[in-house]
């Protein structure tokens, strides 16, 4: 199982969340956003950036065909 997360609109409390439930479950996730999210480092995390603008984060998402969180 893998974890996409629309980063720009997710609040900081559940990405601390998440953060910590990868690690303990050796989860992937990857973080979408249209500017640089700080995380921890970690294996099972990922962070990727896409242009900015209106819906950008989630067309990737839809476009790759994720569930968005």
């Amino acid at each position: 199982m893998k974890i996409w997360v629309d980063a720009d609109a997710c609040p900081i409390v559940i990405k601390a969340i998440l953060f910590k439930a990868v690690e303990r479950t050796q989860t992937l996730l990857t973080l979408v956003a249209n500017h640089s999210i700080s995380h921890p480092p970690s294996r099972y995390i990922t962070m990727l950036q896409v242009s900015s603008g209106f819906d950008v984060a989630e067309t990737k998402l839809l476009n790759e065909q994720k569930v968005v969180i």
